[in-house]
């Protein structure tokens, strides 16, 4: 492989391999789509939403009730707070209670807390799309019981918001995005496969590699017959 390339040079060089550099780089991307299609389950997602409250029975001018009784329509700033400091501690509460694990058979599940606010978005996985939104909705059915067991139903309260639908496709594995992955990983070996070619290509080239060991013009080259056919 000569040590000074050029671009034009390189180009040559790809030119020569062009047809491995093809059948790797399909190679590659075919198995890249069959191992995606065929291999790796599919997992269908689905969530629920629902939504936390904080406020106190206590009838005090910084209390929920007290505050939407005065100013019709507006929220307490403090109350929103409140709402989003609990939805915090719910998270935590809905993943370890016996009664909300109990209903995540066969599903995997989070519970996300939305950008710091009051509400919680309940995600299921499961390579099952029914299956998926029954937990999400099961969960989120569940979820006001479970509060209000632990917290009592005079701090706060739990509602659902949205209900979850079977998803139609699935969010794994990305077929489209694997096999362009493989595309891309394919057409990288097969040039480097080239370069390596290159590099372990000894054998002398018409006219190019005589003139530069020797320094002086090549006139003429004798072809050969036989390899030739």
């Amino acid at each position: 492989m000569p040590k000074d390339l050029t671009p034009r040079k390189i180009f040559y060089m790809l030119l020569r391999h062009i047809k491995l550099i093809f059948l790797i780089t399909a190679l590659v991307t075919l198995i890249a789509y069959g191992y995606s299609s065929f291999f790796i389950t599919p997992v269908y997602s689905a969530s629920s939403l629902i939504l936390v409250q904080s406020y106190n029975e206590d009838v005090t001018p910084k209390s929920t009730k007290y505050y939407q009784a005065t100013q019709p329509g507006r929220v307490a700033v403090s109350d929103i707070q409140q709402s989003a400091s609990l939805a915090s501690s719910c998270v935590i509460l809905f993943e370890n209670m016996p009664e909300m694990t109990a209903l995540m058979s066969g599903a995997s599940v989070t519970f996300e807390q939305i950008e710091e606010s009051n509400f919680i978005k309940i995600n299921a996985n499961s390579s099952n799309p029914q299956v998926a939104a029954n937990v999400a909705n099961q969960l989120a059915d569940q979820a006001p019981k479970c509060f209000a067991d632990m917290y009592g139903k005079g701090n706060g309260k739990v509602n659902k918001i949205k209900g979850a639908t079977p998803p139609s496709a699935p969010s794994s594995p990305n077929v489209n995005q694997n096999t362009l992955y493989g595309l891309a990983i394919g057409l990288v070996l097969g040039v480097l496969l080239a370069f390596m070619l290159e590099i372990i290509d000894t054998t002398l080239k018409p006219g190019d590699d005589l003139t530069k060991m020797y320094n002086i013009p090549v006139f003429a080259e004798i072809v050969d017959f036989e390899k030739a056919g």
